[in-house]
């Protein structure tokens, strides 16, 4: 999972000073913006944001979940699919609506009663779920490598805190370090950026080409092919759909990143004809090396091995491999990859957090669209950001990580899925649901697409609840978009019947005095 989105349009947006601060969200470009981006380009921006700690942390948890490694293999594949057709949707969003906002102008624009609804429990959700979730679950797994890969300093203690004491306290000085360069500096995603994509797409392809040899047999004595053999490819799959959903949400997880470039059409040469190219390309690549990687993990390491390792199979896999010292590289490699991306998108959390105050779409606006009078930077949004974050990291005791994941990722789909019916209701509006519109230029996905995006989204809403070890998870990401309905009823419902009562009240004045 990544959410490095735009940040270099965020940088413009946000820090010149004071009101021509625009209302830029990282997860969408400025309208204004100059094409430069050509299609290798924009794949990389969709390649960049997908890769980060997914695909080194829940391969292992996935097989565990549906019972056997070729099911697995299935829903990866099936991951990449849906990333594709949901990018397009997004793809046709962004070409009919140019506003930023990310996903709340797409509610807008479909769900016109009640006004604003969807849009304000969308912000809510992010600023107070999803984004923090991100910066808990990125650092969460950055602590964990680290003390991975110095295990007598760190040593992991199933009885103390279900042995994530130290990656916890690794975690909460990595969320400090973060906070203060992101309060001191405008700049500095801007810079990660690229360090990060090319650190994360250099990792995986190295991973995936130690697996490739690894196959063929290059390094006597690492193949073991037990986890593809009949006794584990389908033999044990699980028949139970709740199970497939919470393993679905964990693919997904690692394939968050897909709507990337479609937040970024204003800055991409010929979207019409380049968005298609940019997000099959992006995201084929990405989904080759996500099956390669898996592949590595099945060439290399016993069945039980790969579905006890947990969120440390990368670093496991490392040890197997490589001994003791390729356990620390492998470790600090991906530390590295995850604090970086984990740094960006705490960028990311703190701008959209500032969005949302500007569009007056969270309680208290002033404070969160508040900019620091000597470095330009939300301030306000940053610290609100780093207290949910470290709220999140200690609400749970034990798979903190996995269930960090299950609570983000249900309130998520759930708004995938939401925007997905949306674009069918704009398609019906404009003459037909499997009709093209003639009034409209750029992307149009044909109504299968969403109509998927819907399908899957839906079922990921409902058979968690079946899954034990998923229904707290779930509800409790079902809970937080709930209060949403708190912030639309102060923002928008009592403003609104008190403009009406005060458009009455001047009306029925107006009436009096023509009267006499």
């Amino acid at each position: 999972m990544a959410t490095t989105s735009t940040m270099d349009s965020a940088e413009k947006g946000v820090g010149k000073g004071d009101g021509d601060v625009a209302m830029l969200s990282a997860e969408t470009s400025g309208s204004g913006l100059a094409p430069r981006l050509n299609v290798v380009q924009g794949a990389a921006l969709i390649a960049g944001g997908m890769i980060g700690s997914g695909i080194f942390t829940n391969p292992g948890a996935i097989i565990a979940l549906v019972g056997a490694t070729g099911p697995a293999l299935i829903l990866w594949i099936i991951g990449s699919v849906l990333a594709f057709t949901a990018a397009m949707c997004y793809a046709e969003w962004g070409s009919r609506i140019t506003q930023s906002g990310g996903d709340a102008p797409f509610f807008d624009h479909a769900f016109r009663r009640p006004p604003r609804f969807f849009a304000v429990i969308f912000s809510w959700t992010r600023v107070a779920l999803i984004n923090p979730g991100y910066n808990a679950s990125l650092s969460l797994i950055a602590g964990q490598y680290f003390a991975a890969a110095f295990p007598e300093t760190f040593p992991s203690d199933p009885n103390v805190e279900y042995g994530e004491f130290y990656a916890k306290r690794i975690a909460v000085v990595l969320m400090v370090l973060q906070t203060l360069v992101i309060l001191l500096s405008n700049n500095i995603a801007g810079r990660f950026l690229s360090i990060s994509t090319a650190l994360s797409v250099t990792c995986l392809v190295l991973f995936c080409g130690t697996g490739l040899i690894t196959l063929f047999g290059v390094l006597p004595g690492k193949r073991n092919l037990e986890s593809l053999s009949s006794e584990h490819l389908f033999a044990g799959t699980t028949s139970n759909p709740g199970a497939f959903a919470a393993a679905m949400f964990k693919v997904m997880w690692a394939q968050d990143g897909f709507a990337n470039l479609a937040s970024s059409l204003g800055e991409l040469k010929d979207p019409k004809k380049n968005v298609g190219r940019a997000s099959i390309l992006g995201i084929s690549v990405v989904a080759v090396l996500y099956l390669f990687a898996n592949f590595t993990y099945l060439v290399s390491l016993p069945f039980d091995t790969i579905i006890t390792a947990g969120d440390a199979l990368a670093a496991v896999w490392g040890e197997h491999m490589f001994g003791a010292p390729g356990r620390v590289i492998v470790s600090l490699l991906i530390f590295c990859c995850v604090l970086s991306c984990s740094l960006i998108t705490m960028f990311s959390s703190s701008r959209i957090a500032h969005a949302t105050g500007e569009a007056g779409l969270m309680l208290f606006p002033k404070f969160f669209k508040h900019l620091n009078s000597r470095v330009g930077t939300p301030d306000h949004a940053v610290l609100f950001n780093f207290v949910v974050t470290i709220v999140l990291m200690f609400a749970f005791q034990g798979e903190t990580f996995w269930r960090i994941i299950d609570m983000v990722s249900y309130p998520l789909w759930f708004f995938y899925g939401l925007s997905s019916l949306g674009l069918l209701v704009v398609k019906a509006r404009s003459g037909g649901i499997f009709h093209r519109d003639p009034t409209m230029q750029g992307v149009q996905v044909h109504a299968i697409g969403p109509m998927a995006v819907v399908a899957v989204s839906t079922f990921l809403m409902i058979f968690p609840f079946f899954q034990e070890g998923s229904v707290l998870t779930s509800a409790l990401g079902w809970a937080v978009m709930t209060t949403g309905v708190m912030p639309w009823f102060v923002l928008v419902y009592l403003p609104s019947r008190r403009a009406k009562a005060a458009e009455a009240t001047a009306g029925a004045a107006r009436g009096e005095t023509g009267t006499q």
